[in-house]
């Protein structure tokens, strides 16, 4: 027969081995920062972070883009009892265009912190300010990897002319590659100024160019600008 003590040791045994299980369930060294997602998560980090796309389930779940450990993007988040948003999310709380189901009703439209603020019919994008340009083309993508890339032309030649670059965004994360400029995982909308100086066609002087846009639909953009 088994002593009572023996059995004390097994039951604590096993409560450890299931506390420790629930306390690393959330693979090792990715947190999710939401304690209602904070349980597994499979997908990208970043410094110890969910950060990228990836799937994070506690008492919620949730699959989409993350950044430093909350959602930020686009995304999918389901309640525990069963309501659903699909939409835009900045910093862990839900804004943007986005959808809303639950048991008795599904409404779509805008939401601002975590408010839904109703429906709006928004463009896919805007341009606010224009400075020595001549046009400019925006063009969506089949890719679902969400960003935005932006190249020059003079006339038809790409880059020419072109001396400096700046680009200030209001979310997303900037790279170079050769003569694209772009803007990794922003979150939508996403508000961008691009400020640039080059020579003009003849290479007698230079000028500088402004243009500033809103993007305000989520997905993969391909931004052209010409001078």
């Amino acid at each position: 027969m088994m002593k009572k003590e023996n059995l004390k040791g097994i039951l604590l045994s096993c409560i450890f081995v299931l506390t420790g299980g629930i306390v690393y369930s959330q693979d090792t060294g990715c947190k999710v920062m939401m304690p209602s997602l904070s349980g597994t998560y499979t997908g990208e980090c970043r410094k110890g972070l969910a950060h990228g796309q990836g799937t994070a389930s506690g008492v919620d779940s949730y699959t989409g883009d993350f950044r430093f450990g909350l959602p930020q993007g686009t995304g999918v988040y389901t309640w525990a009892n069963g309501s659903k948003y699909e939409g835009g999310w900045s910093k862990g709380v839900k804004n943007g265009p986005g959808k809303m189901v639950t048991a008795d009703s599904t409404y779509a439209g805008i939401w601002k912190d975590d408010a839904y603020i109703g429906r709006e019919t928004i463009t896919p994008y805007k341009v606010t300010h224009v400075q020595n340009v001549t046009r400019w083309s925006f063009f969506k993508t089949k890719s679902t990897l969400y960003g935005i890339r932006i190249r020059f032309y003079q006339g038809s030649v790409e880059g020419g002319g072109l001396i400096d670059v700046n680009i200030a965004n209001s979310a997303g994360e900037q790279y170079r590659d050769g003569g694209i400029y772009g803007i990794h995982q922003p979150s939508f909308p996403v508000e961008i100024r691009i400020r640039f100086t080059a020579l003009n066609s003849f290479g007698a002087s230079q000028f500088t160019g402004d243009l500033v846009f809103t993007i305000n639909e989520p997905g993969s953009w391909d931004v052209k600008v010409y001078y």
